[in-house]
């Protein structure tokens, strides 16, 4: 029967194994970017500002279990700080790195609840991929934990289950396309001239240079206008080209027309450039690199082996 034979299929998808390569690199890119973001916060001295209460801060919900085991609202904001800062070490490294992942979720998430008004949409993102790497074998490649179980004679398996890989997968094409629905100005579109993008890197608040350039290259800005739209509404479509690419022996014109006209790669390079410029132009935190870090996630296994050759 036709239900049998596409609930197996269903079954076997998710059931599929490969090298821990991606997850191993979503890993490392999501500690880095929190991370450094972390460490930006210190450097900028916004630990105890942003996270303990008026005066000393704007925190506007200090309770919770960090307040009552920590202390003082400074204390607190200082330890839950130094903990997550150890955590994105620790996923960095691959130490102890379910634990790290938790720890970090639990730890963010306090300090969301203590100042939900510092709590960016890439680190709500990020929390949701440290729990699915907690869930995962993201530490059996490039790990203080895979080199500890080596050593014992206990090595960690070369093939891991591929669906926490899927999961992220999903959630990137779900956050572009919403992204791109939820895009209802009509500056993102042809009636308001595209020119949402140059009203970005001229707002004050967020450009990182002058937009004395913006007059000039007015079109250019446009152009990236466009394409930001076509790639964030197109991000279903990337899951029709990753499944040609990955059938590539079957016959199929469809396939054919894709594979030749290699739109993933168009599709991967115009979400790579979109974040770079994001990065370049606007000062808009951590998004940028966040996002990124989750890309490995959007390769087939033979693209990071064929990268790892090259």
């Amino acid at each position: 029967m036709r239900i049998v034979a596409l609930w197996r299929a269903w079954v076997a998808l998710w059931d599929r194994r490969e090298a821990p390569t991606a997850l191993a690199l979503v890993r490392i890119g999501v500690g880095l970017v929190l991370l450094v973001d972390l460490v930006n916060l210190g450097r900028l001295g916004l630990v105890t500002p942003m996270f303990s209460a008026p005066p000393e801060g704007y925190a506007v919900a200090f309770d919770g279990w960090a307040p009552s085991v920590l202390g003082s609202d400074a204390s607190a904001a200082f330890a839950l700080t130094l903990v997550a800062v150890i955590a994105a070490v620790c996923i960095v490294l691959g130490l102890a790195t379910r634990a790290a992942c938790v720890g970090f979720v639990l730890v963010s998430s306090q300090l969301a609840h203590i100042a939900p008004d510092s709590d960016r949409g890439i680190q709500m993102i990020l929390r949701i991929v440290l729990v699915i790497l907690a869930l995962s074998w993201c530490h059996a490649r490039w790990s203080v934990d895979a080199w500890v179980w080596r050593r014992c004679g206990r090595p960690l398996p070369t093939m891991v289950p591929a669906w926490p890989r899927y999961l992220i997968l999903f959630q990137v094409v779900w956050i572009y396309f919403s992204a791109g629905m939820n895009k209802s100005g009509a500056e993102w579109g042809p009636h308001g001239g595209f020119l949402a993008l140059a009203n970005a890197v001229c707002d004050p608040h967020i450009a990182r240079w002058s937009c004395a350039w913006v007059s000039t290259a007015l079109p250019l800005t446009q152009v990236a206008t466009a394409l930001s739209m076509a790639f964030e509404l197109s991000a279903p479509l990337y899951l029709v080209y990753l499944f040609c690419a990955e059938t590539a022996e079957r016959p199929g014109r469809m396939r054919q027309i894709v594979n030749r006209l290699q739109l993933r790669w168009v599709w991967l390079a115009l979400g790579i450039a979109f974040h770079v410029g994001i990065a370049i132009f606007l000062r808009i935190g951590a998004f940028p690199w966040g996002m990124l870090a989750l890309y490995p996630a959007l390769l087939l296994p033979r693209d990071l082996r064929r990268l790892g050759r090259g």
